[in-house]
């Protein structure tokens, strides 16, 4: 039953206190009064990718690949590296949201990645190993919303007010290991395979604080109607999802057509993590005229996960019209329908549970990106710009605030613009990104009320710094 349900006898219409518990959560399942889990992306379930380079061109990567961040977007692209290199790369990501005339924004600075990559030559082949740490997903948000709650049943009608906050932080990191090798002159493959345990990265956990405030009014449907109680609530949850274990692999192709046209590609497999969710919640009801409590609920509960992340293909290819420009292109799918999250009772989307994983399309993601270098008398300068476009799995408003459950499976669109810059000097590449990512009528359900969407707009500010040894 759901969170807020107490004794039938004194509340026999159970539906508004499962509404408030919706209203709160955003994951407590009305149609099967059962509770359920929303791993809370921060509005994208697309790992965020490395590298003030490859965000500069718009995430169109994959067939350039030629730094310490190749191992993310085509691990067969570390197999160009002729010298060892360092790297590190780091952001500040900002995030507005706007309902109606309510809006919201947040802010962070976090580390996003750390590489080393060691390229040797044995046996004729050019080969490549690379170790790197990195964050793959980010979970800051917060929002606030009000509720209308309004429900009857056979006997009585329930109405009231729910005004709802959350806040996510935490992120999920991996360890990766990497290897690349030239098989031909002109063809180079590759394999990275990552470790998802918050152990080893300590940076594999999110934390989720709800809280919610309001009133409800319970009538007997008689004539005339009467009465039955008057209440105000306060609830408060505290919910924090751990990776504890799982493998993931990248697998990569690059493929040299012509001295200035590249061919390459990258398959994800789906893979599975093994998640700890662990939840403390309160409730409290009170009298609204006299203040005594009326009923009160604490619990904590631990339980176990089985989280699964879908299968993804890219196409990539690299035009370098001379030596100094070159233009790039990729064109991603995904699998959406094979994002479940499994709790052992409940196997539900991630993105919404009232819409099955199998009704969720499949998506695509479009990045265009160009870099342009100019050889100046002591340093290389690289401007580099980039669109994109990405279709992610979303759900459409439901009809009013009182039924959440009324929703379908839709594609929400992003688009996006980046600009930046990187300066060559000596062993030292300097790199510096900017991007801009626009959402309109997106978010049902987790950036706006499930009775409507919001305008998202999200910026990230990258730079890193390279040392070639």
């Amino acid at each position: 039953m759901s969170f807020f349900t107490r004794s039938t006898v004194m509340r026999p219409n159970v539906v508004v206190p499962a509404l408030l518990s919706l209203a709160l959560l955003n994951f407590t399942a009305f149609a099967r009064a059962v509770d359920v889990t929303v791993v809370p992306f921060d509005g994208s379930p697309i790992p965020i990718g490395a590298g003030a380079r490859a965000l500069g061109m718009g995430g169109a990567f994959t067939a350039v690949a030629d730094d310490g961040t190749a191992n993310t977007w085509n691990p067969a692209g570390m197999a160009q590296l002729e010298r060892p290199e360092l790297s590190l790369n780091g952001g500040w990501y900002s995030r507005s949201t706007k309902t109606g005339d309510s809006s919201s924004r947040e802010s962070a600075v976090a580390l996003d990645h750390v590489s080393a990559v060691l390229p040797f030559f044995v046996l004729g082949t050019q080969q490549t190993i690379g170790v790197a740490w990195q964050r793959q997903f980010d979970f800051t948000r917060s929002t606030d919303s009000t509720q209308v709650l309004q429900a009857q049943g056979a006997t009585t009608a329930n109405q009231g007010r729910s005004d709802n906050h959350v806040e996510n932080v935490g992120a999920w990191s991996t360890w990766s290991l990497s290897y690349a090798a030239d098989v031909t002159p002109t063809l180079a493959l590759g394999a990275t395979a990552l470790v998802w345990n918050d152990q080893l990265t300590r940076a594999s956990h999110n934390r989720r604080s709800a809280s919610s405030t309001g009133s409800l009014t319970t009538f007997g449907l008689g004539s005339p109607p009467t009465l039955i109680s008057d209440e105000t609530f306060v609830s408060t949850q505290e919910q924090q999802i751990t990776v504890d274990r799982g493998i993931s692999l990248v697998l990569g192709a690059m493929w040299q057509v012509a001295p200035q046209w590249t061919l390459a590609t990258t398959i994800k497999p789906r893979y599975d993590l093994a998640l700890t969710i662990a939840k403390q919640d309160q409730r409290i009801f009170r009298d609204a005229t006299s203040g005594a409590v009326t009923s009160q609920q604490a619990t904590d509960t631990t339980r176990d996960a089985t989280y699964t992340y879908p299968t993804s293909a890219t196409v990539a290819t690299a035009w370098r019209r001379s030596d100094s420009q070159t233009f790039t292109a990729d064109l991603t799918w995904t699998h959406w329908r094979e994002l479940v999250i499994d709790d052992g009772s409940n196997t539900t989307s991630p993105i919404s549970p009232f819409v099955s994983p199998s009704d969720f399309a499949d998506g695509y993601a479009l990045r265009l990106g160009y870099e342009h270098v100019l050889l100046l008398p002591r340093v290389v300068v690289v401007p580099r710009c980039g669109l994109l476009y990405e279709g992610l799995p979303g759900v459409t408003a439901a009809p009013d605030s009182a039924h959440p459950e009324l929703v379908n499976a839709t594609v929400d669109r992003y688009w996006g613009a980046t600009a930046g810059l990187s300066v060559f000097q000596r062993s030292l590449i300097y790199d510096a990104a900017v991007q801009l990512r626009y959402g309109n009528n997106v978010g049902a359900g987790v950036d706006a009320p499930f009775d409507a969407t919001a305008t998202v707009l999200g910026v990230t500010v990258r730079a890193g710094i390279t040392y070639h040894f």
